[in-house]
């Protein structure tokens, strides 16, 4: 198959994605030509080998002369075999891309093509985000000597996650105030990093040396990598400077483990947190574009 314009995962992830059976044959639909050659694929992905949860690969190839078509058609005959099991269609896919890729006309026509596809498939909703990655030799951000981290229960971080979307420029968390309370996002949230690979002994509050709550650090991984996870200041308490202190508790806490990388998204339009990942040393590797169902 003729490669089109980069927009998804590399040929060896996909690879060891595959081995790790994090994609699995039943998730997964091809289209071929008369001769048998493969012109398109399109491949779901779950965190285990139980459930797809999303899109993963998703191309068609270059010499095809109708690609929107065909990529509309295998996420036409994907979904139906997904439904046909159960599964609730359309999953969520995330374009990867080049930070510059707007300056790249063949790759700015790919993720025109792929996002108006998606849409006709019910992924209307697209959200921009910026991939961070801290690497193992940077320098590590400073200790933080104002906020005190402690363990908690699952009620408190209920509440801190709860109280912390109040304000926040995260699109994802905007989108669901729109239609839920804040402690419905609070318990969905928590149950995401609950089932996550990373370790609930990891969560942690953040409060001053007088004991004010600030904000929370969640420490994650992925299945791949260690992962920042989730920090929020509280809404009275932006603008102090303690998202750094926040990063840097979650950045240390993974190089103390050992942790070669440590990876992180963030919103494009969460100028803020983009800026403290720079300063704890973290630079911007790619950029996400999600693709979602409303």
């Amino acid at each position: 198959m003729t490669a089109p314009a980069e927009s998804g995962l590399p040929a060896g992830e996909i690879a060891a994605e595959i081995e790790a059976q994090r994609l699995q044959p039943e998730w997964s639909v091809v289209a071929v030509d008369e001769s048998g050659v493969v012109r398109g694929r399109a491949m779901w992905w779950g965190r285990d080998a139980s459930v797809p949860t999303a899109l993963d690969v998703w191309d068609v190839d270059a010499q095809v002369p109708d690609r929107a078509k065909l990529a509309k058609a295998l996420l036409d005959a994907g979904h139906e075999a997904l439904a046909s099991r159960g599964v609730s269609v359309p999953l969520p896919h995330t374009l990867r891309l080049p930070n510059d890729w707007r300056d790249q006309a063949d790759v700015a026509v790919e993720v025109d093509l792929k996002t108006r596809c998606a849409a006709a498939a019910g992924l209307t909703l697209v959200n921009e985000r910026l991939q961070f990655q801290w690497d193992r030799g940077q320098p590590l951000p400073p200790q933080p000597t104002s906020v005190v981290f402690e363990s908690a229960d699952d009620d408190a971080f209920l509440r801190l996650f709860a109280a912390a979307a109040r304000g926040s420029l995260d699109v994802g968390t905007r989108r669901e105030l729109e239609s839920g309370s804040a402690e419905e996002l609070a318990r969905a949230e928590v149950d995401f990093y609950l089932a996550s690979p990373g370790d609930r002994s990891w969560w942690r509050t953040a409060a001053t040396t007088d004991g004010t709550l600030v904000g929370v650090a969640i420490p994650s991984a992925t299945p791949t990598n260690r992962n920042v996870g989730f920090l929020a200041v509280l809404p009275e308490h932006r603008g102090r400077g303690y998202v750094d202190a926040l990063l840097a508790f979650i950045t240390r806490f993974h190089a103390a483990e050992g942790a070669p990388r440590i990876t992180a998204t963030t919103d494009a339009v969460n100028a803020p947190m983009a800026a403290a990942f720079r300063r704890a040393g973290y630079r911007c590797t790619e950029t996400r574009v999600d693709l979602e169902a409303p």
